[in-house]
């Protein structure tokens, strides 16, 4: 499922559109609604989405702006507007499409078909990405991890933690590198060897050959950057005993 934002701060053609998606898009999953930029600045960043339809006139400030500050863009857009004078801005920002209201039924579904094939496009590219990322990581004990810029490749023993928050997680290696990329710390968990990888806490999935102590009274260990981490009362059984295995 494409799953989609629309952006329009007149209910109507908020309303319009919906009826107009559902009649020939169903491969469209509309996931939330912004009626102005603030509120659709929130929602880009709190959701993992493939597609806006976005009016470019709404309260809160210039769309433009918005769509500059939050850069880059993972998403397709589809401007849909009563105005044709901002064509040029659009296409600036890469837009996939530029739909004049009222929608026409029939423009509305080719721009979604070149929405298809611009996803089908990328997810091929990605797969190719993805299979060479894990022949690399495979062959040199690496991880990969790919933020908006690039595909940086770790070694597993220099990744002291990680942490989590939501969609997203925050990589430390010893080299206080800091690395926040749209993965789940779950995915990471699943990844990275039990044997040396421990999550203490439902925020923290920790390397514990960097363990430098653990404080008994407060549920809680050290790293070797000094930093403390809490172990959960569920976790802190299992952990202590990895760290005996670990260390006799």
């Amino acid at each position: 499922m494409i799953k989609t934002i629309i952006a329009d701060d007149e209910q109507d053609a908020i309303n319009i559109l919906s009826e107009g998606i559902k009649q020939c898009c169903p491969n469209i999953e509309i996931i939330a609604f912004a009626k102005n930029v603030t509120e659709l600045e929130q929602l880009i960043l709190l959701h993992k989405l493939n597609l806006i339809f976005l009016d470019i006139q709404m309260p809160g400030g210039s769309v433009f702006e918005m769509l500059d500050r939050i850069k880059p863009i993972t998403f397709e857009i589809i401007f849909v507007t009563a105005y044709n004078q901002f064509a040029i801005q659009a296409l600036k920002r890469n837009a996939i499409d530029y739909l004049l209201k009222p929608i026409d039924i029939e423009e509305l579904k080719e721009a979604v078909k070149k929405v298809n094939l611009k996803l089908t496009e990328k997810e091929i590219n990605q797969n190719k990405i993805n299979d060479l990322i894990n022949e690399i990581s495979g062959k040199q004990n690496k991880i990969a991890i790919t933020t908006y810029e690039k595909t940086i490749f770790l070694k597993i023993s220099d990744i002291v933690r990680i942490e989590g928050d939501g969609n997203y997680a925050r990589i430390i290696t010893n080299e206080n590198d800091n690395y926040f990329i749209s993965k789940k710390l779950k995915d990471f968990q699943e990844q990275l060897p039990p044997s040396i990888f421990f999550r203490v806490h439902n925020s923290f999935l920790i390397n514990i050959e960097y363990v430098k102590s653990i404080l008994n009274k407060d549920s809680a260990i050290i790293m070797t950057d000094n930093t403390v981490i809490p172990v959960s009362r569920k976790k802190r059984d299992e952990f202590l005993e990895l760290m005996s295995k670990h260390c006799s």
